[in-house]
């Protein structure tokens, strides 16, 4: 067997990483993290982000950043009250509206507080919730009808519970609070919603003390849980609805990311997204774009699957694998918060916060990186080779990364190496989308005629873009008469390599006798096509001496001598 090849580097990608330039969103003494982003509607950047002195949560702000068509950020200090704001949600309203929600102490017990820019500045805050028990964790997202919706755990030394209410902005009314499960709240977001075009709300839930995954919507018209199959201990659930309805929902569990939907009409199993080894941390969110393309970030503190801040995202319900969006310069010790936001057709932001020590002062700065996602990962095809057989040929080839990978065209041609029209396409063999990982491919050319063939491999994108991959070309050398050759080695113990030629489809038989002329054994009985044979005769269980090889095939009969010496 013969093999071609054209091209393969010694090196390859473990993982693919974000080369867009990084911008810097928040930068002082102070330490910046939990960052909330949303585009408008004109791709302009809107984000929260808690703000705090150092270590002290009493000095915790929510800060709001606002970019303008010229690039610009501009910050306020939404808060500014002396008391512990963090937890900031940012949803924006089909007038670029933008609504924040947050956990603000009273000055003795943390609440629910709501704020919006719908009047064109930003209005003094709206108590979601008043005295009780501590409330922790809210998560908020505004409706396409003006309801602006909540999701928030008590947070106390004992039993806690998991509540939904809402706020209608058109009458200014606070709806019931409702009881949606037993849970605990910790240091994030555990429970999240999202709201869907006809203004359904979908919640995602950690629940109970093991934190198994509870799933509730008010579709029918009131809230009901929906069974997800998901009972093992978890934490972060972040839940997105497409725009087809279905529901998407990543979490954490046993040190790794899931994912699970709705797609089919019940919840499939959940699969694993990252890496086994690392330690996810840092979720704010799930996002969905308008090709129902899923996004989300972490960052990773584990240095045997690698540290840093990862991106993850999916194709028709596909986690490819992870890109590496950043990690931690020699100035900064410590990865924080992270979140990724699309606008459709591939762009993306990625916010990251790092932390270190400043002026004697513990701090955290927030940078982002954004671009367009298939703008990072190529189709880089990094072997491409064919293995000849007689008459037939293997392509064998590699990817190492691929963008938009739709598939691959084989063309061939015969006695030519230019882009000429005597190419034709003989196959076709499907991608793998868009994925980081190593792919191997093959294709298989059989029964071909005597001569000087080239081969290229055509790469088409999902959106009909094309590539060419260079020319490999192989010689198909045939025999053009029939020949039975010399055993190799002979004398041999205990076996030897015969060789014969085949120029025409024949029924072949190779039969090996002793001298009183008794079949011993029988090498090949079958029909087979125009080329050049090899077979190995083993005689362990044969005693030393004389021994005759017998070809024929059609009218053709040859015989050859061999020795077996032992």
């Amino acid at each position: 067997m013969k093999t071609l090849l054209l091209l393969i580097l010694a090196s390859t990608i473990a993982t693919a990483q974000i080369p867009f330039p990084q911008d810097t969103i928040a930068y002082d003494n102070r330490f910046n993290n939990r960052e909330f982003a949303e585009y408008n509607s004109q791709g302009l950047i809107r984000l929260s982000y808690t703000s705090g002195l150092g270590t002290v949560s009493s000095n915790n702000e929510i800060y709001y950043v606002e970019e303008d068509v010229s690039g610009n950020f501009s910050t306020i200090n939404l808060t500014n009250n002396a008391v512990d704001d963090n937890y900031s949600t940012l949803s924006i309203d089909q007038n670029d509206s933008v609504h924040i929600s947050y956990e603000s102490r009273d000055p003795s017990i943390f609440q629910v507080m709501y704020i919006n820019n719908v009047s064109g500045t930003f209005s003094t805050p709206i108590a979601i919730t008043q005295g009780g028990l501590n409330k922790a964790t809210p998560f908020g997202k505004i409706g396409s009808d003006s309801v602006m919706h909540f999701v928030y755990y008590t947070n106390t030394n004992g039993s806690d519970n998991c509540y939904y209410r809402n706020y209608d902005l058109r009458t200014s009314i606070l709806g019931p609070e409702l009881f949606l499960s037993n849970g605990e709240a910790s240091g994030d977001f555990q429970a999240t919603l999202d709201v869907d075009s006809n203004g359904k709300v979908h919640i995602a839930v950690k629940s109970g003390t093991s934190g198994s995954l509870k799933y509730f919507n008010n579709v029918s018209g009131s809230f009901q849980e929906i069974p997800t199959s998901v009972t093992v201990s978890l934490s972060y659930p972040r839940i997105r609805v497409d725009v087809n309805g279905k529901v998407h929902i990543t979490y954490r569990a046993s040190s790794r990311l899931y994912y699970t939907n709705n797609v089919s009409g019940i919840f499939t199993t959940p699969v694993p997204i990252t890496p086994v080894g690392q330690l996810p941390a840092g979720i704010q969110s799930l996002e969905i774009d308008e090709q129902n393309r899923l996004f989300t970030s972490y960052q990773s503190s584990q240095s045997a699957s690698g540290k840093g801040f990862y991106l993850l995202f999916a194709e028709n319900e596909v986690f490819n694998d992870t890109i590496l969006i950043a990690d931690l310069p020699p100035e900064y010790a410590t990865r924080n918060s992270s979140q990724v936001i699309t606008k459709g057709n591939g762009d993306i932001a990625m916010f990251y916060a790092e932390g270190d020590v400043r002026n004697d002062t513990v701090i955290c700065d927030i940078f982002m990186k954004r671009g367009n996602i298939y703008e990072v990962i190529p189709v880089e095809l990094v072997s491409f080779n064919a293995d000849v057989s007689n008459n037939f040929v293997k392509l064998n080839w590699l990817t190492i990364t691929e963008k938009n990978n739709y598939g691959f065209e084989i063309e061939r041609s015969k006695n030519s190496t230019d882009k000429s029209d005597n190419w034709e396409k003989i196959g076709f063999v499907k991608g793998k989308g868009t994925t980081t990982e190593i792919q191997s491919y093959a294709f298989n050319d059989e029964y071909l005629p005597a001569g000087k063939y080239s081969y290229r491999l055509k790469q088409i994108d999902f959106d009909g873009t094309t590539s060419y991959s260079n020319i490999i070309e192989v010689d198909i050398d045939l025999p053009n008469a029939f020949s039975l050759e010399q055993n190799y080695p002979n004398p041999f113990n205990p076996s030897t390599t015969i060789n014969y030629q085949i120029p025409e489809l024949s029924f072949v038989t190779l039969k090996v006798y002793d001298v009183l002329g008794s079949e011993v054994a029988t090498l090949v009985n079958k029909e087979l096509p125009v080329g050049n044979y090899e077979i190995e005769f083993d005689a362990t269980t044969l005693p030393s001496g004389i021994y005759f090889y017998r070809l024929q095939a059609g009218s053709f009969v040859e015989t050859k001598k061999m020795v077996l010496m032992k």
